[in-house]
């Protein structure tokens, strides 16, 4: 009987934590790229739905492909910490681009 209340006590300590570690799933967005200071790793960037505002994030600790300038689209997975938007990841779209048409113009029969 005392083993049958210790292993349910300890089936349950390990759901709860399961399910309070686990958090809530990022966020994403998608937009165009402001302004970007890499000394502060600090994003800016113009989300690409309405009402296009634009959003601080930052990105010091996230997984970045290509650094990121004015002008490019970007996509970011985002948690909000306390008051702040810090990404666990950062996709450049226009550079991926720009690697996948030089790697197709390099990948030609001879």
């Amino acid at each position: 009987m005392r083993q049958t209340r210790i292993v349910a006590g300890l089936v349950l300590l390990g759901v709860f934590l399961l399910v309070t570690s686990c958090g809530p799933a990022p966020r994403v967005v998608q937009g165009t790229v402001v302004r970007y200071d890499a000394a502060e790793k600090l994003l800016v960037l113009r989300d690409e739905t309405a009402p296009q505002a634009t959003m601080e994030i930052s990105i010091a600790g996230a997984e970045v492909g290509a650094d990121p300038i004015p002008g490019d689209a970007v996509r970011v997975a985002f948690r909000v910490v306390g008051d702040r938007s810090v990404a666990t990841r950062v996709m450049n779209l226009t550079r991926q681009d720009e690697i996948g048409k030089k790697g197709a113009k390099s990948s030609g029969g001879h």
